[in-house]
């Protein structure tokens, strides 16, 4: 479930409008509305900044619509690899946690790796199993505390 239609609305703007502003065609958008495809991450954080607000917000984790404040890490530092180092602060492998992802370990291995975008579903649990904003995971926030959850 997501927000994106009543986010649009409030502002009053068409799909084509929302399309145009993230450089992407408005069927494109529909079908990140009606769920039909997956959002990327990068698109996620596209759509947080143009409507500030968290992607936890946008992905229905919170009620809460405040954007959390900004990150000063730099996710394209190869250095920095957040899904790894939540992982071993809880003392998992990738196996384990890929086990609770219900997924494989190559599958899981990518994500981490950065090899493959990491779908919204897995985004959610992540988020839900380390209990911190999907925001954090991404990137936008150091902030490890959520807003409070649904």
């Amino acid at each position: 479930m997501n927000r994106l239609k009543e986010l649009r609305k409030e502002k009053k703007l068409y799909q084509k409008d929302i399309a145009k502003e993230l450089f992407m065609s408005q069927t494109g958008y529909s079908q990140y509305e009606t769920e039909t495809n997956d959002i990327s991450t990068l698109m996620l954080k596209r759509i947080a900044n143009f409507y500030n607000v968290s992607i936890d917000y946008i992905l229905c984790l919170t009620d809460d619509r405040t954007p959390y404040t900004k990150s000063i890490v730099n996710n394209i530092d190869s250095n920095n690899n957040r899904l790894k180092d939540i992982r071993e602060d809880k003392d998992l492998n990738q196996t384990k946690l890929a086990k609770i992802l219900e997924m494989s370990q190559t599958g899981y291995s990518a994500y981490e790796t950065k090899d493959n975008d990491i779908p919204t579903r897995i985004l959610i649990k992540l988020a839900n199993y380390y209990n911190v904003p999907i925001d954090y995971l991404l990137y936008i926030t150091d902030n490890r505390i959520p807003h409070k959850r649904k």
